[in-house]
């Protein structure tokens, strides 16, 4: 993302914004406007740009990916090192109620930011000095944004308050809106996507690259139908994006680093650059210690399952948990899961990350830890796909100072494929076009085509498995195990780690309940997250979710 990044006036603008964005973080029903005056920001084009650029900022990349408890660890294909963090803290054992959810806080943002879009909505037709086009892809923009946070909210708590205009205190207009059903919320989203795809470029040029583009709203678009089950929409959707013959698969193996990043498979992301503009990945996610120099590195906050290990096939096409593999489960692997994936005998940084038991270690270190004894790997693997191969953390050198310049991808090709056989198995069963999708993915990956003759309810196993794996650590696994309604399969259990004991050439692998592996799920409620107690005390039109 290069959004503007080299005006000096522009300084001053944004920290008068960034006032007016400050204000905005209290709920939807309770803002009164304190935006700058229209002369600040709605009398020029440039100014209004600078607006939607604060909208670009708060894509929650570290919620997503880089922080430390990316989204992923709600689910059952990692978890963090410490027991602090959300993740295992709130949402594992799911000991939250009304008033500490751990989706709590993205009422109050997901409607700061529809605010913000609803703003520019307002205003953009009124800017003196800004063409038609370049209003209309304002507007379009706020639309795409607009859709976006109210996904997040669809999401987390189904139907919500559809609001279209910046609510104010003062105005005598009511604050008190009833929730829209979720079938409503989803229609609403799918005509701000349309509006959206429709006014937006292809392509953004070089000084505007970064900002969302006609690709980007159509993969949000199909996501929000996948979701909801509208299966032809979200195949025309697909189709739409496969029209504008400008995306191909890239190479799994750099996709994710900064030597790779720039590729024809990224449909949106979000820029960073390691300098003005990076992230904390190294730290919070590399293992935690660095093989080479021996320093406490990371904090290990990735630690995939072997759950997840097992969904990687091997290349002779057998499953990942197969017994005839057993004596050597990481040799012929889908390349995605060396890319994925750090497991015992990894080459990494000029060093092996070692991951086997040893009862011995009582200091830091990345070996198998079956009581939180060395702050070492629970599951047995460490986390690998976004990390640079080619930096160095260091705890104490590094902690607070970020140094990853990795793009946070937020839509790619390969997801698109993934959508489209999903949404077209359960139009039609396993047709032709299903299977080029997902074997186009096999391949990459290096391993055998799907067989042929699968029927409908196998194709769906293989896709829901190929998903997993090529999306791992993508933030997408938690709202697919909720639409799939498979909690009390994956997520009312203990997940399990490889406990690796014996010496290099003469492993033993056991498969064993990880520490800290405990989940809680009950079945229908924890589908949906309560709807704040907070917000339920503002507004009496609300209504709780069942089972709150």
């Amino acid at each position: 993302m290069q959004l503007l990044k080299h005006k000096s006036i522009q300084i001053v603008i944004v920290a008068v914004l960034l006032c007016f964005f400050a204000s905005c973080k209290k709920s939807f029903l309770d803002t009164t406007p304190t935006t700058p005056s229209d002369a600040t920001i709605w009398a020029s084009y440039q100014n209004a740009n600078l607006f939607i650029n604060g909208i670009y900022s708060d894509i929650p990349t570290d919620f997503l990916l880089f922080g430390y408890d990316p989204f992923d660890n709600w689910t059952d294909n990692q978890f963090p090192t410490f027991n602090w963090p959300t993740s295992l803290a709130s949402v594992a054992p799911r000991n939250y109620n009304t008033t500490n959810s751990p989706a709590d806080s993205w009422w109050g943002t997901g409607y700061a930011e529809i605010r913000k879009c609803n703003i520019v909505l307002q205003n953009t037709p009124n800017i003196p000095d800004a063409t038609d086009d370049q209003k209309n892809q304002m507007i379009a923009q706020a639309k795409f944004f607009r859709a976006y946070w109210y996904s997040w909210l669809v999401n987390f708590f189904g139907g919500v308050p559809i609001i279209q205009v910046p609510l104010d205190k003062s105005s005598g207009d009511t604050l008190d809106y009833p929730r829209s059903s979720y079938a409503d919320c989803v229609t609403f989203m799918q005509q701000d996507l349309t509006d959206a795809a429709n006014a937006l470029p292809d392509e953004w040029p070089d000084n505007d690259k970064g900002r969302v583009t006609k690709g980007a709203a159509l993969a949000l678009k199909s996501e929000i139908e996948l979701y909801a089950s509208k299966w032809q929409d979200c195949v025309n959707s697909c189709n739409a994006i496969f029209a504008l013959n400008k995306y191909s698969l890239a190479d799994y193996s750099t996709m994710f680093i900064p030597a790779g990043e720039v590729n024809n498979e990224v449909i949106f992301d979000v820029d960073f650059d390691g300098k003005t503009k990076a992230h904390s990945a190294e730290v919070f996610l590399s293992p935690r210690v660095d093989p080479a120099s021996g320093i406490a590195a990371g904090w290990g906050h990735v630690q995939p399952t072997q759950e997840l290990v097992d969904e990687y096939e091997f290349t002779d096409g057998k499953p990942g948990n197969d017994a005839s593999h057993a004596k050597d489960p990481y040799t012929g692997r889908d390349k995605r899961f060396y890319e994925s994936i750090l497991y015992n005998g990894s080459d990494w940084r000029g060093g092996k990350v070692w991951t086997y038991y040893d009862p011995t270690i009582n200091v830091y270190a990345n070996n198998f830890d079956i009581n939180f004894s060395h702050q070492g790997s629970q599951t047995g693997y460490y986390f690998h796909k976004y990390l640079d191969p080619t930096l160095t953390p260091s705890e104490t050198n590094y902690y607070g100072k970020p140094i990853n310049g990795t793009n946070a991808v937020l839509f790619r090709l390969g997801e698109i494929y993934l959508n489209f056989a999903e949404a077209q198995n359960e139009l039609s069963g396993p047709t032709g076009d299903v299977y080029q999708k997902i074997d186009l993915l096999r391949e990459r990956g290096g391993i055998p085509d799907l067989p042929a003759s699968l029927s409908q309810d196998d194709m769906r196993t293989r896709i829901r498995n190929e998903r997993r794996v090529e999306l791992a650590f993508e933030g997408k696994r938690y709202f697919d195990i909720m639409r799939w309604k498979i909690g009390p399969q994956v997520l009312n259990t203990t997940l399990q780690g490889m406990e690796i004991t014996g010496t290099p050439g003469n492993w033993n692998y056991q498969r064993v309940p990880a520490y800290n592996g405990k989940r809680v799920f009950q079945d229908p409620r924890d589908y949906l997250f309560p709807i704040p107690s907070s917000a339920l005390d503002r507004n009496p039109k609300l209504t709780q979710n069942p089972g709150w």
